[in-house]
């Protein structure tokens, strides 16, 4: 059998998708005798192949405002691809043109006396954090001193897009044969979109490579921090939604006495504007992205605190990977961060509340040893890659047995 992902969120600097996808991967190729296929935008067209695994590049613009982040021009080719390839799963990570093309390939089996199954996964909330509160953004900080009135009306501009987008996105789920959500709150989000059912696929980390036994003085040292210094770290996009601007804004009210650092890795359309911080505050690293994940797990652990202020986040994946690596964390009261941090391994205060968040920086360094350890056993006793994938391809083997005897099972 083989199994395909389709997305735009691939390339050298994504994150949690990428992850996931990779992860999925070297499941499938070391746990079972499937195949797989993954099909991303790039620079150029391209295929990579190795035993059991491909990928094809289709070249693609990147998309506006983005240096790394590439769409599908035109979703025919991925049509082409597909019935090349003839996956008999595929899995859409992206909602944008690519899942047309893949129901389009569907029709085209079953036209045929095949078929196969289309799931597709909530790995990232566009209504709100792409549409809406972008929106939001710009209107007040247009129109806020010009007329409550106009500022009023532009709000709700922006809500009427946002319903655009989530009834196109439902349409997508609609279409597909299988919806899932990482966590139960994202669930719940989709039932807002109109997708009444969603199974619940959480992600997972890497407990081996993420635990704090990576800690390293040498490598605190070489970011400029000391045995003495409080080290924050954050990870992932630096793009408006992620608020990482606002990370800094709290870091710069933090008490001298903390003798705090703030280490910053990623990349993304905010790193010019974050450029001139770093060069005037000493104690903020502008880190570049970690493509080595063990470099990146060893800088995750050598810190004390992880740090997030993004109200969007559907998983949060470096959120668990902080906490496998022994760190509280300190984040705001919205999205999957809800979920990630509860009671006892970090503190959450109101969005886009600097003040806010500085003070419960102090307060989660206080205490950070205890809530760190308490953190790691709360990954070691939820998350990890094979209760993710176990779930994952038990919900496909439910479905594909519907289809039996056109497709063998997913299990392995």
């Amino acid at each position: 059998m083989k199994f395909c992902d389709v997305t735009i969120a691939y390339n050298e600097s994504s994150g949690g998708i990428r992850t996931y996808i990779d992860e999925k991967r070297r499941h499938l190729l070391e746990r079972t005798g499937h195949d797989h296929l993954l099909i991303v935008p790039g620079a150029e067209d391209a295929v990579e192949r190795r035993e059991r695994s491909t990928v094809v590049y289709l070249a693609g613009p990147l998309l506006p405002g983005q240096d790394t982040y590439r769409f599908f021009a035109r979703p025919d080719r991925i049509r082409t691809v597909l019935l090349e390839h003839r996956p008999d799963v595929i899995e859409l990570g992206s909602y944008y043109l690519s899942p047309w093309a893949a129901f389009a390939y569907r029709q085209r089996l079953r036209a045929s006396g095949r078929d196969c199954l289309i799931g597709c996964y909530f790995h990232t909330d566009v209504a709100e954090a792409y549409v809406a509160a972008p929106l939001r953004g710009i209107v007040h900080g247009l129109l806020d001193d010009w007329s409550e009135t106009l500022a009023s009306l532009g709000e709700k501009l922006a809500e009427v897009l946002a319903g655009g987008a989530e009834r196109y996105i439902r349409s997508v789920f609609a279409n597909s044969d299988i919806a899932f959500a990482p966590s139960p709150a994202q669930a719940e989000r989709l039932r807002h979109y109109g997708v009444d059912r969603a199974e619940i696929v959480p992600l997972g980390v890497d407990l081996e490579l993420f635990h704090p036994g990576r800690r390293s003085e040498a490598v605190r040292a070489r970011h400029g921090a000391g045995p003495e210094a409080t080290v924050l770290v954050y990870a992932g996009r630096l793009s408006s939604e992620k608020r990482v601007l606002m990370l800094i804004e709290a870091f710069t009210r933090l008490p001298e006495d903390l003798r705090a650092r703030l280490w910053i890795t990623g990349h993304g359309p905010l790193l010019d504007d974050m450029a001139e911080p770093a060069r005037r505050i000493p104690a903020l690293r502008l880190l570049p992205f970690q493509r080595d994940r063990a470099d990146f797990a060893g800088l995750l652990a050598s810190a004390d605190l992880y740090v997030t202020a993004g109200p969007h986040e559907t998983f949060a994946l470096s959120v668990i990977e902080a906490q496998a690596a022994g760190l509280p964390v300190v984040g705001v009261d919205a999205g999957a961060l809800r979920d990630r941090v509860p009671d006892g391994l970090g503190h959450l205060g109101p969005v886009d509340d600097a003040d806010a968040m500085a003070a419960n920086i102090v307060r989660a360094a206080a205490d950070r040893q205890a809530i760190g350890s308490r953190a790691r056993a709360h990954v070691e006793a939820n998350f990890g890659w094979d209760s993710t994938f176990r779930t994952l391809f038990g919900c496909y083997d439910k479905r594909l047995a519907a289809l039996a005897p056109r497709l063998p099972s997913a299990g392995g």
